[in-house]
């Protein structure tokens, strides 16, 4: 007889808050706010909260199809590099000649 291996949802699927990432939300939500406390105004708080709104709702849309994306976009962007040299070595150490003399 099989054994059924039960994977919780809590151990497989990645912490969301509100249905976004925490960086980028925590970026949303910090932007919108210095706006606010900067410029004191009617129209600027209008403004912040369709600017919440609707960042926050691109967001969950990202995270639905991946909840990990913009944890990978950020590992890509500190890590890419524009030249990848074409040797064995990594990351990048200079070419040696490999005589059988040297």
């Amino acid at each position: 007889m099989l054994r059924k291996n039960i994977i919780h949802k809590s151990l497989s699927k990645p912490v969301l808050f509100v249905g976004c990432e925490r960086l980028p939300f925590t970026i949303v939500v910090t932007v919108g706010g210095v706006l606010i406390m900067a410029y004191q105004t009617i129209l600027v708080f209008i403004l912040v909260l369709f600017y919440y709104l609707v960042s926050i709702m691109l967001i969950r849309r990202v995270n639905e199809h991946d909840p990990q994306f913009f944890r990978c976009l950020m590992r890509y962007l500190q890590f890419y590099q524009d030249f990848y040299p074409a040797n064995e070595f990594y990351p990048g150490k200079p070419d040696k000649s490999y005589s059988f003399f040297d």
